[in-house]
């Protein structure tokens, strides 16, 4: 197999150039289309000469690997230049490939494990079983410091509240997908931590001085840049310490000044989805596609409507035309995208069959998992679980099935109970008639879903906690199966556990805890209002 031919900057027309600055994502009428190179598809990479394009879930079925691989090949024939083909995989909460792919833990989880080189060994494995669909470049890792416990999108996403956690551990893990030939991205510069706004909805704000943002939200990026990550993502905030009114992603001051001039980093710098509505709700995903390349983006990102992503390059183009945005600001940006499919494209390594299949990735997800498992509060009356008391499950998180399957191992005759998201007064009735039938419970709590259209009352489960922890007492295990934070809506009860993400591999060692199998050994990387 030949090596991709990258040509210099100098030799691409204006169209080209505009079309190398491009990451775009392309849909379907229906799920078998956008699995495919449909017409979308093809328009961004034939007409619109894309530098990139992004997978969303909507474009893969997990189940089949090969019509992966067979639609990446196609999209690369299709382009006259290599594609960057990129793909949010970053563990935990946020898989966009689901089994037979590892869904490894996430980074919060990582982080309660305090261990670099479990970062570095996962993010290889995820690199190698990236590279093998073809996908070459992973919107990953989320180097925030989650130093607000309200925060509604980033949370577990986060290795933790510390700043120099968040920077081992995400320096080991860009070190882990590099090293393995997968282009990595630190996200979400210049820190998307202390929000308790979510910019895929609104348009935050974080506040704080120059000095406060150099101790906390600064540090992750210079070990990313120390590291030579090879892209960076803005973020749609604004930070009045660095620009008082423009948000990140379209601030000359964040982007040209302060990550270029003065943390030196002359890598890729790629936007956050300019059709989110921090973005799209004000100064319109068109506009901010120019704005973004004017103050010293090298890539938009717009992953979803065709139409929108027609305007943005009309826009780009009349921007040229007129002057707005130089022609060497264009080239400039465009020459950060070749160089970077100069050091990722031109050496990668053979593409391996299946390592999604290596007993390796299952032994160490299944490491990563028990490793993470925090016991925040324990009484010996309580916990491990005893077999021979029979055991109520509780729970409005949508993985209940899941953990009650993985409890049947030890326990068949458990008896579960899914609650709807908002408590309904017959379903708590329900619960507690069956509380009155059992002599131990677990109930497993989380904050509201970001993405979920049907959030968690956290008042009314809160109430059932303590309800619960009325009728049981010290035989009331509680179970925080997302966030950690959970507690301080109940912080009386006696047994409190931490997963930091519900797949199945986490779920499996909670199983495995609650049960007394495993010892939990994770350390908490975030602070709680405990006494």
């Amino acid at each position: 197999m030949s090596e991709p031919v990258i040509p210099d900057v100098n030799d691409l027309d204006t169209d080209a150039l505009i079309g190398q600055v491009l990451c775009f994502g392309w849909q379907g009428a229906t799920p078998e289309e956008a699995r495919t190179v449909n017409a979308h598809a093809r328009e961004l990479v034939e007409t619109m000469q894309v530098g990139g394009v992004v997978l969303l879930a909507r474009n893969l079925d997990s189940t089949n690997p090969e019509s992966i691989r067979a639609t990446l090949a196609e999209l690369q024939s299709l382009s006259r230049i290599p594609l960057f083909i990129a793909i949010d995989q970053e563990g935990g909460t946020v898989n966009r490939l689901r089994a037979p792919f590892h869904e490894f833990p996430g980074n919060m989880a990582l982080g309660a494990t305090g261990d670099p080189e479990l970062a570095f060994r996962q993010a290889q494995a995820q690199a190698r079983e990236l590279l093998a669909l073809g996908v070459n470049w992973n919107f990953a890792p989320v180097m925030d410091v989650n130093n607000n416990p309200d925060n509604p999108i980033i949370g577990v996403r986060s290795y933790g509240a510390a700043p120099e956690l968040v920077a081992r551990m995400g320096a080991a893990a860009i070190r882990g997908y590099q090293q393995t030939g997968l282009l990595a991205c630190a996200k979400h510069f210049p820190g998307h931590g202390d929000t308790a706004v979510d910019s895929h909805l609104a348009l935050p704000t974080i506040w704080g001085d120059r000095d406060r943002l150099e101790r906390i939200e600064l540090v992750p990026f210079r070990a990313a840049i120390a590291e030579g990550v090879g892209a960076i993502m803005t973020t749609h905030i604004v930070f009045p310490a660095l620009d008082a009114h423009r948000p990140a992603t379209v601030s000359p001051a964040i982007l040209a000044n302060l990550l270029r001039r003065e943390l030196g980093y002359d890598g890729l710098v790629i936007t956050d989805c300019l059709e989110m509505r921090a973005i799209a709700d004000t100064i319109g995903t068109a506009r901010g596609a120019v704005e973004a390349l004017k103050a010293g983006a090298d890539m938009v990102l717009i992953a979803h409507t065709l139409e929108v992503q027609r305007e943005a390059v009309r826009a780009i183009r009349q921007a040229v035309q007129s002057g707005e945005l130089p022609l060497e600001r264009l080239k400039e940006a465009a020459s950060r995208v070749l160089n970077a499919k100069r050091r990722f494209l031109s050496a990668q390594p053979k593409a391996e069959d299946a390592p999604w299949l290596d007993p390796a990735h299952d032994a160490l997800e299944e490491h990563i998992a028990r490793a993470s498992i925090t016991l925040v509060r324990h009484d010996s009356a309580g916990f491990p679980l005893h077999t021979e008391r029979r055991t109520l499950l509780v729970s409005a998180h949508h993985s209940l099935p899941s953990l009650a399957q993985q409890m049947r191992r030890y326990q068949p005759d458990l008896l579960d109970l899914p609650l709807a998201p908002d408590f309904p007064p017959e379903q708590i009735r329900q619960c507690l008639e069956a509380a009155a039938q059992a002599e131990q419970c677990v109930m497993a709590t989380t904050p509201p879903e970001p993405w979920s259209d049907t959030p968690v009352d956290v008042r009314k489960q809160a109430e059932l906690v303590r309800a619960l922890h009325e009728r049981f007492g010290e035989r009331l295990v509680v179970v925080a199966v997302r966030e950690p934070y959970d507690i301080r809506h109940f912080p009386f009860v006696h047994n409190y556990l931490c997963t930091y993400g519900f797949r199945a591999c986490s779920l499996r060692a909670l199983a495995d805890v609650l049960y007394g199998q495993w010892t939990p050994a994770g350390r908490l990387p975030v602070s709680l209002p405990l006494e």
